[in-house]
């Protein structure tokens, strides 16, 4: 079966782009898949004879360079489609990226992911309480465009005709907003668990050197944007009295307002360190450097990055939101707080690094979690039997 997954992320983007690779990579061998995309000439080709990489454009982290993505892939398709005959399209919202592709017909069937919607990203946004100009250019592009991006997704997601939700949070979203999904599949992330598992310190830090000798690291990663929370793990780390902590910035995007941030509150670059983008391929060797890796967003819907950590062997705290609370049992494979509390976080950090015991505790029984209901293969095998039953449908 030939299958066309479209996105404009790559691989080190953000998570669409890491949860289409580890799909690819992990289904069944009689799958053949294209990966339509945007090109970056930091992220080297798939090691995989069944994934044949397609790129549509150059790629910028940028509202733009999505949009311009629906563009080339309406442009695009037709010509590919003929060559390859696919069997299938996987798309993955709130990207809509194959929006042409739904709104004028295709022939080809298609299933489509919901990761995330408009509103709830826009709302993640809101809740950092920064102006518009802090906010980085697909935020700002949210906000300006809302009324027509808000119709442009209720004709999309009544377009799809199959759906997959990956928590059970954003498929209730859907089905109060959009009156679709109610009966479809739920599939959670999935990671590389053999990617992301403990390692030797010596192995992390010749890749990070310059966290060398640092201990009680709090890690965070993702895209540097106001959703994440970042504004309150600064003020998390501004309460707390313990000042050999340190914690370190991982992710895509402009790190400048949030260094000025930083500063503003008193905190030096010894004690709060931006690390700017960090290779997928590299990650797995970050997260094990760390005491405690944070992800103190104001929206999520099943986020990968909690996974990698807690498949890496570091405990996490993370905020209450969204499928946060799908993936964490708070107190006995991580800690989940209030969003935009920075003293919970700040609490929930300190916790975990003067209680050992603890610690290794929530490790032991995250790893396991994540072993046994959030791995690739796992999410592949389900999806694949969703693919199988959207063509039973479409013949």
């Amino acid at each position: 079966m030939k299958i066309a997954m479209v996105t404009p992320e790559h691989l080190s983007w953000g998570g669409v782009g890491s949860y289409v690779m580890q799909l690819a990579k992990n289904l069944p061998s009689d799958f053949e898949v294209h990966l339509l995309c945007l090109e970056n000439d930091g992220v080297a080709p798939p090691e995989d004879d069944r994934i044949i990489v397609h790129h549509l454009g150059r790629a910028k982290d940028t509202f733009i360079s999505n949009n311009q993505f629906q563009f080339a892939l309406g442009r695009s398709f037709r010509e590919l489609n003929d060559r390859y005959h696919f069997d299938l399209v996987h798309s993955n919202h709130a990207q809509m990226a194959d929006l042409l592709m739904k709104l004028f017909g295709s022939d080809v069937p298609s299933v489509t992911t919901v990761h995330s919607t408009i509103d709830t990203q826009r709302m993640g946004s809101k809740s950092a309480g920064l102006s518009l100009s802090q906010l980085e250019t697909s935020e700002r592009m949210t906000y300006l465009l809302l009324p027509l991006l808000r119709t442009l997704e209720r004709l999309y997601m009544k377009k799809c005709t199959s759906l997959i939700f990956v928590s059970e949070f954003i498929r209730n979203i859907c089905v109060q907003s959009f009156g679709v999904g109610e009966n479809s599949k739920i599939i959670h992330n999935g990671i590389d668990t053999s990617m992301f598992e403990p390692k030797e310190l010596s192995e992390c830090i010749e890749r990070f050197p310059m966290l060398e000798g640092l201990d009680n690291i709090v890690l965070f990663s993702g895209r540097m944007i106001a959703l994440k929370g970042i504004p309150t793990a600064i003020k998390a780390q501004r309460a707390m009295a313990k000042s050999d902590v340190y914690f370190v910035y991982a992710g895509n995007g402009a790190c400048e307002q949030w260094e000025n941030m930083a500063r503003k509150a008193g905190l030096d670059r010894s004690r709060c360190i931006f690390l700017g983008p960090v290779s997928y391929h590299d990650m797995p060797y970050l997260y094990p450097l760390a005491s405690v890796f944070m992800l103190p967003s104001y929206s999520e819907s099943l986020p990968l990055t909690i996974l990698e950590s807690m498949s890496s062997g570091t405990p996490v705290v993370a905020t209450s939101v969204g499928g946060v609370p799908e993936i964490i049992d708070s107190h006995r494979d991580g800690i989940l707080v209030p969003p935009r509390d920075h003293e919970a976080l700040a609490d929930a950090i300190l916790t975990i690094l003067s209680d050992d015991r603890f610690a290794r505790s929530l490790c032991i029984r995250a790893h396991d979690k994540v072993q046994s209901k959030f791995s690739a293969s796992v999410m592949a095998k389900r999806t694949s039997e969703v693919y199988l039953n959207a063509l039973e449908n479409c013949s």
